[in-house]
């Protein structure tokens, strides 16, 4: 069967819309929080079992990866083959099943799980991130199967658990998929093409302090205070870090990797010195850093600051490090991959837009052992983990034509 034009394969995309969107709407309605995966795993199973690709359900508890993760036994990965497993080389699309907690729902306009189609937008946790990115490689694939076209490679749709938390699900589904030759992840990214992510570290500083009334504060140690400097060494030693590392395809950022103290908390009691305080935040890292090499500089900027203060010496500040780390990962923008999403993009839309991530995501996972990766996905990331989060429909659909149409010009090798 002659391969259809790219004209035919846009139009085949509009066709096929209502459905796409459908079942985007569908699987938002799903509150597949973190742990909670397996509320939606199902709804995506039906649809690879419609469409007769082989699919393998993998319980991420077996794998012994998951043993810090709530409900390891009952929370599994979607591994499906399109349109069968033939034994050539593989491009996986990567996709998490799993979304951060909705939060007040005061604060949203409309319920987090109505997966409501309104004025153009699909609106609930999980829209953007990343239910619109998976719906767009689902059917960018349906369109190309339904049109009869034999790709030169197998695809392995993997949609996983735990993104959000931890990395399990990815890191176990390459159990069943090792050494894919490409990967296409499908987090939201305005769509713009992503050939390079910045990675980081999460860590948290726990200072120790002696308890005083506040009547006379000079008779205790105040611990936020000792903790407030050593988040300014942190800042000022990231602050170097950013003016030693600068890319083209971070020129809109002010940092590639950036620096911020998510929580913090001291004390126990208002009329109390705080014999206690701790923050917990992230440094980002350059692509191809050794993750080892940065958690050394930190925890010699911690030995730094202490060793200019009686109090520290003795009662030293503790880091822990609460993730193994994503590293930094590029993929040359001459690698078939990037040149076909190219193509594809300007094919589309008559141009492509290409840009750096600064967010943590399962990509690190593949750029960093060398395989070819890339992000592309529809929607906002500046609306993703927040109240209101929504995708434009139109970029759904536009984001399936270009994933149907790059991987039509894919060229891969299993050299």
């Amino acid at each position: 069967m002659p391969r259809p034009s790219d004209r035919e394969v846009q139009a085949r995309v509009d066709v096929m819309s209502g459905d796409l969107l459908d079942l985007l709407a569908e699987t938002v309605r799903e509150p597949s929080e973190s742990g909670w995966e397996d509320r939606v795993s199902g709804r995506y199973a039906d649809w690879f079992a419609r469409r007769g690709w082989p699919v393998t359900r993998q319980p991420v508890g077996p794998t012994g990866l998951a043993a810090a993760e709530p409900r390891p036994d009952a929370r599994e990965n979607l591994i499906a083959w399109y349109p069968r497993r033939r034994g050539l080389p593989c491009v996986v699309l990567n996709g998490h099943l799993d979304v951060v907690p909705a939060g007040d729902e005061q604060l949203w306009a409309h319920p987090p799980y109505s997966g409501l189609r309104l004025d153009g937008h699909v609106h609930g946790r999980g829209s953007v991130d990343m239910k619109g990115g998976i719906a767009a490689g689902l059917y960018a694939l349906a369109v190309l199967e339904d049109l009869g076209v034999d790709l030169p490679f197998d695809v392995a749709v993997q949609l996983v658990v735990a993104e959000e938390t931890t990395g399990v699900g990815t890191r176990a589904a390459a159990l069943e998929v090792p050494g894919p030759v490409a990967a296409l992840v499908l987090e939201p990214t305005d769509g713009a093409i992503v050939p390079i992510s910045t990675g980081l570290l999460f860590f948290t500083v726990d200072v120790t302090g002696v308890a005083a009334h506040t009547s006379a504060p000079w008779r205790g140690v105040d611990a936020f205070e000792h903790l407030i400097r050593i988040r300014e060494a942190l800042a000022e030693f990231a602050r170097k870090r950013s003016a030693s590392y600068r890319h083209p395809l971070f020129a809109d950022v002010p940092t590639a990797i950036p620096f911020a103290v998510g929580t913090a908390r001291a004390g126990s009691w208002r009329a109390a010195v705080p014999d206690f305080a701790t923050m917990s935040g992230r440094i980002g890292l350059k692509p191809g850093e050794d993750l080892a090499a940065v958690r050394r500089e930190v925890e010699q900027v911690l030995a730094e600051v202490a060793a200019t203060d009686g109090w520290l010496r003795d009662h030293p500040p503790v880091v822990r490090w609460d993730h193994e780390g994503l590293p930094g990962w590029e993929t040359p923008l001459d690698s078939p991959l990037i040149k076909a999403l190219q193509s594809a993009q300007e094919t589309c839309t008559g141009t492509a837009t290409r840009k750096g991530f600064t967010a943590g995501s399962d990509a690190a996972f593949f750029g960093s052992r060398g395989i070819p990766t890339a992000i592309f996905g529809p929607g906002e990331v500046t609306k993703a983990h927040a109240p209101d989060e929504c995708v434009a429909e139109r970029d759904v659909v536009e984001a399936t034509k270009v994933l149907a149409l790059a991987l039509t010009r894919l060229e891969v090798s299993d050299g």
